[in-house]
């Protein structure tokens, strides 16, 4: 382009000193040759004139001499006024001459701003490309962040789905417990009521034994009491039938000693024995007694001894489920501590989220001045391209197109620093967005790490919770064989109950916040979603000017290509005229030379060459007027274009604003 500038540029050049050489030698000869007539006629006219006053004899000669002055001066008249043609024309040609070079210059001018121009759109494109560029990068992490939040929606709903199921699982299990507590609760109030009956029999029957034992040691009692008697008796009666005194003396003594003996003997042997009848007695009434219920008595006692047995066992599965339940308790302070920590870093996630949606507000209303900017400039393209019409109008009514472009061409660069100083705004608004948004993606991956950690947690507390259920059905089970120590369970698990159900309304709490977490992202996304609409219909309203731009750049290159062949068309007139001015010295000077010879033939020569000058003029202005008349027919041609081009833009931007 700048070696076509520069040539073009140095036969303007050469063409505007040639021209001026060429019309200034054109007057310049013009006034020569005028001035050179003028004499030659006066001398000619003194000489006729002179003639006369030298021969009065002669009257047939001064009347031809009348007759050639008149025609002379008849002659001299057509020279006169033929001369004042030719300087009019002289002057036109100057005039078209001037206008001419007026035209290069500003066609120089014209080809400067379509060089700058191309230069722009050059630079201008590239801005274009590298928004193209940012724009997709734009959109794609917004199609990650997109796909990160379904991500964490489905993640969410999956965790609720769990929790409800696990909520419902463990409400059917609470009930199921409950129901069986019940069914122990009264298993145990029917064996406590046997248990009762059954020791009341025991009672009674204890109580019949040792009555019997009673009954039968008085009897017992008073048999040896009779047996005592007897035996006195007996003693007296062998006593009074001794009849010899000493032999009496000596077997009373001997038999007294015998009788010592013997009683001694007799006595431990009847201690004993009555010892070993009493106890054998006892045990005989006992079994007398117990002979009716003997196996019931046995397996009661049996079961007394089993329920003691369970007893204890049962005190000591209370104290360890005691223990449990205090493991439990401090464990659930713990996991109230952490869920309320939870709870704090979630109230920050949202308040980073709320700066997070004011900060994409702003971004929004950013986007929206800068759709109202281009709404601006649209409208400016609108204008500049009445005003682009009313210039063609103005140019074909004045026949002066280079003129009349000048100031649609200096507004279009000023619209075209304005576009750039809005395109080099909305850059640096985009940059900002770009890293506000990826400031916000790694906000956003942190808050989901954070959920992640959370629901981690959450799963732990779950397994917890599990297991602390499964601590708390076996602590039931063994629970439930004691009234008090069932009561006191039940108060414990009414507590955890409470705790659970507190629990169970943070999680809804905490769901709830999720959801309105999620409708805000969704908000965002939607937002995100215009915002990335009025993008590419921006991309699409600059793809258009470009388009536009390419379009009036093949315009001007076309006009361009018709100023130059308009020029090369002068260029071929101006050598013709200045083979005709050649042509019409060399007439002149032969003209000159025969004045001498015989007037009359050169005044007729010269008539015959002005004839002949006159209609070469004619025809060289017809071929001029329908070279102009082709010239208006492509302006006109361009105006139809430019027009088809305006209603396009009327009709796309009527489209984009439905």
């Amino acid at each position: 382009m700048d070696r076509r500038s520069w040539l073009w540029r140095r036969k303007s050049s050469e063409k505007s000193t040639g021209e001026t050489e060429s019309s200034g030698g054109s007057v310049s000869s013009h006034s020569e040759r005028f001035s050179d007539d003028q004499v030659h006629l006066n001398q000619n006219y003194q000489s006729l004139e002179v003639a006369p006053n030298a021969d009065p004899r002669h009257p047939d000669h001064n009347h031809v001499v009348k007759t050639l002055t008149e025609k002379l001066s008849e002659a001299l008249r057509n020279i006169n006024a033929k001369e004042q043609l030719v300087n009019q024309h002289a002057k036109v040609a100057e005039e078209a001459v001037s206008g001419w070079e007026k035209a290069e210059q500003e066609v120089l001018a014209l080809r400067q701003q379509v060089e700058v121009l191309t230069a722009r759109n050059a630079t201008l494109e590239d801005r274009v490309v590298h928004l193209d560029e940012a724009l997709k990068e734009c959109l794609r992490q917004l199609r990650q962040t997109r796909e990160e939040k379904e991500q964490i929606a489905n993640e969410a709903r999956e965790s609720e789905s769990s929790l409800t199921s696990i909520d419902t699982s463990f409400h059917h299990k609470l009930e199921m417990r409950e129901k069986e507590n019940l069914d122990l609760k009264h298993k145990i109030s029917s064996m406590a009521e046997e248990l009762e009956i059954r020791l009341i029999e025991r009672d009674l029957s204890n109580g019949a034994a040792e009555q019997a034992s009673k009954q039968v040691l008085e009897s017992v009692k008073k048999v040896a009491k009779l047996e005592a008697e007897c035996r006195r008796l007996n003693v007296a009666l062998q006593k009074t039938n001794n009849h010899p005194l000493q032999s009496r003396k000596m077997a009373s003594v001997a038999k007294n000693v015998d009788f010592k003996e013997t009683s001694r003997f007799a006595r431990t042997r009847t201690d004993s024995s009555v010892e070993i009848d009493l106890m054998n007695d006892f045990l005989e009434m006992e079994r007398l007694v117990a002979l009716p219920g003997d196996s019931e008595v046995d397996d009661r006692l049996k079961k007394v001894e089993s329920l003691e047995i369970a007893l204890k066992e049962r005190e000591n599965e209370l104290k360890v489920s005691r223990n449990r339940l205090e493991e439990a308790e401090y464990k659930l302070a713990e996991r109230e501590t952490e869920l309320k920590e939870s709870r704090n870093r979630f109230e920050e996630a949202e308040d980073k989220l709320a700066g997070r949606e004011n900060e994409l507000k702003a971004s929004s209303n950013r986007l929206e001045e800068l759709e109202l900017k281009l709404a601006d400039c649209e409208n400016e393209l609108k204008a500049t391209r009445k005003q682009l019409e009313e210039a063609e109008s103005k140019l074909i009514e004045r026949d002066n197109e280079i003129k009349s472009s000048r100031n649609p061409l200096k507004d279009a660069e000023s619209k075209l620093t304005m576009y750039e100083n809005e395109l080099k705004a909305s850059r640096n608004q985009l940059k900002e967005t770009e890293a506000k948004l990826y400031d916000r993606e790694r906000e956003l991956k942190g808050s989901r790490d954070q959920l992640k950690e959370y629901e981690f947690k959450l799963t732990e507390y779950e397994n917890e919770l599990e297991a602390s259920k499964t601590r708390l059905e076996e602590a039931e089970l063994k629970l439930a064989e004691h009234e008090k120590e069932l009561k006191l369970s039940r108060y414990q698990l009414e507590k955890v109950e409470s705790k659970l159900a507190e629990v169970e309304i943070e999680l809804n709490a905490s769901t709830y916040l999720l959801e309105e977490a999620e409708f805000k992202l969704h908000n965002t996304t939607n937002r995100l979603q215009m915002s990335e609409a009025g993008l590419e219909a921006a991309t699409v309203k600059k793809e258009e000017a470009e388009s536009r731009c390419k379009a009036l750049e093949t315009e001007i290159e076309t006009l361009v290509s018709k100023v130059d062949y308009l020029e090369n068309n002068i260029q071929k007139e101006r050598d013709l005229s200045r083979q005709t001015e050649a042509k019409y010295r060399e007439l002149k000077d032969e003209v000159s030379r025969l004045q001498h010879e015989d007037h009359e033939t050169n005044l007729r020569n010269q008539a015959q060459e002005f004839r002949f000058l006159k209609i070469q003029q004619e025809m060289e202005l017809a071929k001029a007027g329908g070279k102009f008349a082709e010239c208006q027919k492509t302006i006109a041609s361009l105006n139809r274009q430019l027009q088809a081009l305006a209603t396009l833009d009327d009709f796309l931007i009527d489209t984009d604003s439905l």
